[in-house]
């Protein structure tokens, strides 16, 4: 076991070597620290995004697509809106009636209506002196429960009656019931949307959300005919049609059975692309990782450079610890030491440096991760294991890599010129 004795003497020699110039190693450390902290921050960042993307998703039916005139990253700005507005008309009850009749394997089909889009959030909805903050109103059937599978916590949902009759009743996010209730029971409560009164007869589950902004929380979902009695169509209304086929196998050939229909309902030329959008639940988690894959890669360009800083950083410290011990090298040849021991001994010590900003590059991103939380609460954060083996395995092959060249010269030393070197 003679090798660990020498191995133990090297790593405190690389300790007191490191620690005799503290504050050149800690400048050294920077890039290293930067590199890794950045690594660490994103993915953890992405991975807690995925999860609560993921779980919303999961909590769709499996059975249902979307039919869509806006894509969700259009709807991210007023132009992109805007310039899908124009490219597609809208989508119409005549739409969804030869949906129903033509299409075999579709169960159900249900619209939904969306007043207030990115360009025009005009809804107010309020309870005595309170209003609900960025309400989300939404004309829905009965069938909209189902495929999006939001629980009602109190009371009960729209019901066909409802939605025949053109009731005025309300259902409303639990946001909005928190924000204008306060405590009290909204059960039977009447608020006022929009000036008209409508009844509160259900409360949706808290769903874990992206942003403090409109989510499934701000919604106040109204039955689809109460919404057309009061809402007069435009082109700047959100439809969007809710479609079941009858079991989740046969979801692809009821797409293509809606694809066929609203092509020819559409006058689609043959050569044009649709002018509707068709999408199901797993697309919709596809769409993330991509944008998600794409910051990702973007981060670790960013992460390469201030790695290949770090590394230049520690090529040029141990080169000059190499010039400022010659005379060290230069007594310990003469005495024994090995080519092999010396270069170990510098290979150590550039290891020990990076791996030193690797831990505390992992250490700051994940304070990074939380406080980004704590500041901007849709940018959630979760600890992932394999990225902090990442970014240690990273920094310990940086150090590797750019201190191998100053080792080597440094074990090819010659005693004699290196003693001369000294004096």
């Amino acid at each position: 076991m003679h090798w660990v004795g020498r191995v133990r003497e090297s790593l405190w020699m690389a300790r007191d070597s490191l620690r005799d110039h503290l504050f050149r190693s800690a400048l050294t450390l920077l890039g290293i620290i930067i590199g890794v902290s950045t690594v660490i921050t994103v993915v953890s960042v992405i991975e807690g995004l995925n999860g609560t993307i993921s779980r919303a998703i999961r909590n769709l039916s499996p059975n249902i697509f979307m039919v869509t005139r806006i894509r969700m990253d259009e709807m991210t700005s007023r132009d992109r809106v805007q310039e899908a507005l124009r490219k597609r008309p809208p989508l119409k009850m005549e739409d969804l009636q030869a949906i129903r009749k033509t299409c075999p394997n579709i169960r159900a089909v249900s619209p939904v209506l969306t007043k207030n889009l990115p360009i025009n959030r005009t809804s107010t909805v309020k309870f005595g002196n309170q209003d609900a903050d960025n309400p989300i109103l939404r004309g829905v059937e009965p069938m909209y429960q189902e495929a999006t599978g939001l629980y009602v916590v109190e009371g009960r949902f729209i019901s066909d009656l409802d939605n025949e009759h053109h009731r005025d009743v309300c259902v409303l996010g639990a946001s909005v019931a928190d924000g204008l209730f306060k405590g009290l029971h909204p059960i039977g409560k009447t608020v006022r949307i929009d000036s008209r009164a409508f009844e509160v007869i259900g409360v949706l589950e808290s769903r874990e959300t992206l942003m403090e902004g409109p989510s499934e929380n701000q919604l106040v979902l109204i039955p689809f005919g109460s919404y057309t009695k009061h809402y007069p169509r435009t082109d700047q209304d959100f439809m969007m049609f809710l479609c079941s086929a009858e079991t989740p196998e046969k979801v692809e050939k009821a797409m293509d059975e809606v694809t066929e229909t609203l092509r020819r309902q559409r006058n689609v030329p043959i050569r044009e692309p649709d002018n509707f959008l068709i999408f199901t639940p797993s697309q919709m988690l596809e769409i993330w990782h991509q944008i998600s894959d794409g910051i990702f890669l973007l981060m670790i360009v960013i992460a390469s450079i201030a790695l290949l800083v770090g590394g230049i950083g520690v090529m040029n410290i141990m080169w000059v610890s190499v010039q400022e011990r010659y005379h060290e090298i230069g007594i310990r040849k003469a005495v024994g030491a090995r080519q092999t021991d010396i270069l170990g001994q510098f290979l150590l010590e550039a290891v020990l440096l990076t791996g030193m900003g690797g831990v505390l590059g992992i250490m700051l991103g994940i304070l990074l991760g939380w406080g980004l939380h704590l500041f901007i609460p849709m940018l959630r954060s979760a600890l992932s294991g394999w990225s902090m083996l990442a970014g240690l395995a990273v920094s310990v092959s940086v150090g590797l890599f750019f201190g191998i060249w100053p080792a080597y010269r440094a074990g090819r030393l010659d005693p004699i010129e290196a003693l001369r070197y000294e004096r």
